[in-house]
């Protein structure tokens, strides 16, 4: 056998899970001739949507799953691909625009999650997440136009003036009070957006994802082939 890095000969030296690995006599590197990965079963799938939606963590869900973490990040990646996003079919309501700030990486790397509740359902209609500017706040936006809206009820963030329309757009104390409860049962259900925790969001990508899985979730998941 050649070694696969730097293409000298190999012996044997012991197994692994009933498998032959190989040493390079020069690199010392140890290998096998092929790897399998096992596939995850579709049950897993379900449940890391499910617990992940209740708050637990990736480091958690891999121990409970007995999967690696980065078994667990690449079911989510998967399943935000998979999972069918609900279809929002009202009009003549009324919504609550608002941003919560996080971070990726690092303090320093601030990031916003821009979204809009209805104010009766409470449910997500619309979110971003991304930097907290106005050609993102103008996605959530028009989402929301798009749904014939009666009312639309932000804080005093200047854009907001620029982008909807005074007649239906309303500005005043406490107007918002519904969409910053949501905030805490975002920090509260979604482990990466907890402050002060290990449990931190490392990347847009992951966080988006999260987002997508926590607002579109459904206990009914279908995996692609």
């Amino acid at each position: 056998m050649k070694c696969a890095y730097c293409a000298e000969s190999c012996i044997k030296r012991g197994k692994r899970k009933d498998r032959q690995c190989y040493q390079c006599k020069c690199c010392k590197k140890y290998q096998q001739k092929a790897y399998s990965k096992p596939r995850i079963p579709e049950w897993k799938y379900a449940v890391t949507l499910s617990l992940h939606n209740k708050g637990m963590g990736v480091c958690a869900l891999a121990e409970h799953l007995s999967i690696s973490a980065s078994s667990v990040l690449r079911v989510m990646l998967r399943l935000g691909k998979t999972v069918l996003p609900p279809t929002i079919a009202e009009s003549d309501e009324s919504y609550e625009i608002d941003e919560l700030c996080t971070f990726a990486g690092n303090k320093k790397n601030k990031i916003w999650i821009i979204y809009a509740i209805n104010r009766r359902t409470r449910q997500i209609v619309a979110f971003c997440v991304g930097g907290r500017t106005k050609k993102n706040l103008r996605k959530v936006v028009r989402t929301v136009l798009r749904l014939n809206p009666r009312r639309i009820y932000t804080d005093k963030l200047s854009t907001y003036k620029n982008l909807i329309e005074q007649e239906i757009h309303k500005i005043y104390p406490r107007c918002t009070n519904h969409i910053e409860r949501k905030n805490l049962t975002l920090r509260t259900r979604l482990k990466r957006l907890g402050r002060r925790t290990i449990c931190f969001n490392r990347s847009a990508q992951m966080l988006h994802n999260a987002m997508y899985l926590w607002v579109c979730g459904d206990p009914f998941v279908r995996i692609a082939a």
